[in-house]
């Protein structure tokens, strides 16, 4: 027996310690409902449940932002709605005014009330708010983008003899300044159709092309033409005969490292069979050679015009001027003389004028061949030459591209004309300059003569095109056939940044990003586009004008136009919405079944807890009752000493 050491006490002092802690735990968990408290409890599940903590915390606010689409896609269709009802009022007005039996003042009270609902729907555009932010943006999309895929733009060319030129232009990104190529490397397989003479000949028209693009625009070529850029040739039916002749497709993108730009040309077999090149028409090879200038002239526009043509920094460029400059390298094909020549009466002419936002390929070419006289006309030279309308282009474009001007900006900067509206609207109405440099025109290009800027105005097609296969070469964009794509690697010299659409009057971007996830990545973003709903935007620069019946008619058209731009925009935010309404629920799913999962790792079980602190509770009693007998064991040593 020894007094010192009470190891029975001991013993139970220390599991009755245990027990108590045991006890104190349960009840921590009883009291706060988790299972884990602090890191201690379950270190990997505390981990595993913050996580997704912050994930659920993520993903109810995304909710919020994903409301927030909604209700912005709810006022811009609300005020759209009130824009498509003024739009309906104004033609039935128009049609009131169309009709006969009114006179003049009649039409001009109905006028009035045209203009104050024109006004009424500009003030709609401008004043439309969410979060103190437009709705709308002066500099926002075109009501005709809103139901083309944002990364795709076709275009057909229907020529007059009814065969069908397709451009495909494909490309992901919205800005872009010029580099070096620094690697090209090829992809696909290439396949040999026994035709060398064909693929010569569509190498050497294309290189003819460059060639002349580079001599009539040397100080563009100067500041912005790269070299060694690799266009892969494919030979293959597209759709069968006496349908598309050929398709050009660029497509631009980025890796880790580099800007991918990736251009093929594609001839259609079933037109140009390349085992029967020996037996093809000089007519035939002319026309073919023609096609290869128009999309040469696109590769040439892209590679040196990125900015206007892929909608970056300064305002797009307008199909008008996009086919309309490709038009004056392969010549009007029959789009102008087909309707105007020499002896056309000035109304004829005028009317044709007007078009020039319907026809891209006819009025557009004449468009862009007055641009490039307006520039050398303001520096004195006024003769319509093709040089000197060659000249002005050249200087118009070297100043985008050193500058960094938009075309707006290059507009005002080297013609008389204030911007680009200023030059559409004073082309499309006749203006006297205008209107004498395109009678000037047609009588210089003649009966016969396409109108190229790869020879004189009055040059046939045969006569420009016809040797275009003799053998040409040019080193900055080679065709390489064998149905082979080749990849051009231009480092960092490019810069295609996500989201487009440039930035709004009020600062705000015009390709908003809805963040509907958690994580940065494309997958949890949505695109909100803001569009241009003003008046002038939606009518493609049109007016209305009821003051005479004859204009009351052609403004028929005109709404006609206004109401189809306005379903458009007001159909991508319906589809917006509804898209936004399906993320919202799946969100939801997505919180509530991850909180589930949390529950599971971080939530006490509140009866198998009871069960333990109830058995802790028992054994802290017994515990207690121990420890106060073993405490009256050294009690026995007394009886000794007595």
């Amino acid at each position: 027996m020894v007094v010192q050491h009470n190891m029975i006490g001991i013993n139970a002092n220390r599991q009755l310690n245990i027990t108590t802690g045991m006890k104190a735990r349960s009840s921590e968990k009883l009291s706060s409902g988790y299972r884990i408290n602090r890191a201690a409890d379950d270190a990997a599940g505390l981990a595993i449940s913050e996580k997704m903590r912050r994930q659920i915390r993520g993903l109810d606010q995304a909710t919020n932002n994903a409301q927030d689409g909604v209700s912005w896609c709810q006022i811009a269709d609300g005020a759209l709605d009130e824009v498509s009802n003024m739009i309906s009022r104004a033609k039935e007005l128009a049609i009131q005014a169309a009709n006969e039996t009114l006179t003049d003042t009649d039409r001009g009270y109905i006028n009035q009330e045209m203009q104050k609902m024109a006004a009424e729907i500009d003030r709609t555009h401008s004043s439309t708010q969410f979060n103190n932010i437009n709705i709308f943006s002066d500099n926002g999309y075109s009501p005709k983008s809103a139901d083309t895929a944002a990364n795709v733009k076709p275009m057909m060319v229907t020529l007059p003899s009814g065969q069908k030129v397709e451009i495909n232009l494909e490309y992901i990104g919205k800005d872009g300044k010029q580099s070096t190529p620094s690697e090209v490397t090829a992809t696909g397989s290439a396949t040999s159709y026994g035709a060398e003479d064909f693929e010569n000949f569509v190498k050497s028209a294309a290189a003819n092309a460059v060639n002349k693009l580079s001599a009539n625009f040397p100080s563009l070529f100067g500041a912005a033409g790269t070299s060694g850029v690799k266009v892969g040739l494919e030979l293959g039916d597209i759709d069968g005969a006496s349908n598309t002749l050929a398709y050009a497709s660029l497509n631009m993108g980025w890796n880790d490292d580099a800007t991918i730009m990736t251009y093929t040309m594609k001839v259609d077999t079933s037109d140009y069979d390349p085992t029967k090149f020996n037996q093809m028409t000089t007519e035939e090879k002319a026309d073919l050679a023609g096609v290869i200038a128009h999309e040469m002239t696109h590769l040439f526009m892209f590679d040196t015009l990125t900015d206007g043509m892929l909608n970056g920094s300064g305002d797009k460029f307008p199909l008008w001027f996009i086919e309309g400059a490709a038009q004056t390298s392969s010549g009007d094909n029959g789009w102008v003389s087909g309707s105007l020549g020499p002896s056309s009466s000035d109304s004829e002419i005028k009317s044709y004028m007007s078009k020039l936002s319907e026809m891209p390929y006819g009025a557009g070419y004449l468009g862009t061949m007055y641009l490039g006289y307006a520039v050398s006309a303001k520096n004195g030279n006024t003769s319509v030459t093709s040089e000197n309308i060659k000249n002005g282009l050249d200087e118009l474009f070297t100043d985008m591209v050193t500058n960094k001007h938009s075309l707006t900006e290059a507009i005002a900067a080297k013609t008389n004309y204030n911007g680009l509206k200023a030059f559409e609207n004073g082309f499309k109405g006749a203006d006297a300059t205008a209107f004498d440099f395109v009678k000037k025109l047609l009588n210089a290009k003649g009966t016969n003569g396409a109108g190229s800027l790869f020879g004189s105005l009055s040059a046939t097609e045969q006569q420009l095109f016809g040797n275009a296969g003799s053998g040409a070469s040019n080193s900055n964009y080679e065709i390489l056939p064998g149905n082979t794509a080749y990849q051009n690697k231009f480092g960092t010299g490019y810069d295609l940044p996500e989201g487009g659409g440039g930035t709004g009057e009020d600062g705000v971007e015009n390709l908003l990003i809805l963040q509907v996830g958690s994580e940065n990545s494309k997958a949890d973003q949505i695109e909100l586009k803001r569009f241009n709903v003003s008046l002038e935007s939606l009518t493609e620069g049109e007016v209305f004008d009821t003051s005479t019946a004859q204009k009351a008619r052609e403004t028929l058209g005109t709404i006609n136009v206004a109401g189809e731009n306005v379903a458009r925009v007001r159909g991508y935010y319906g589809a917006l919405q509804n898209r936004l309404e399906h993320t919202i629920k799946n969100l939801g799913n997505v919180v509530e079944n991850t909180t589930a999962a949390e529950s599971q790792i971080r939530d006490t079980d509140m009866a198998a807890e009871m069960v333990k602190f109830s058995n802790q509770n028992i054994l802290a009693q017994a515990g207690q009752a121990i420890l106060a007998q073993a405490n009256q064991t050294n009690q026995g040593v007394l009886a000794l000493l007595q």
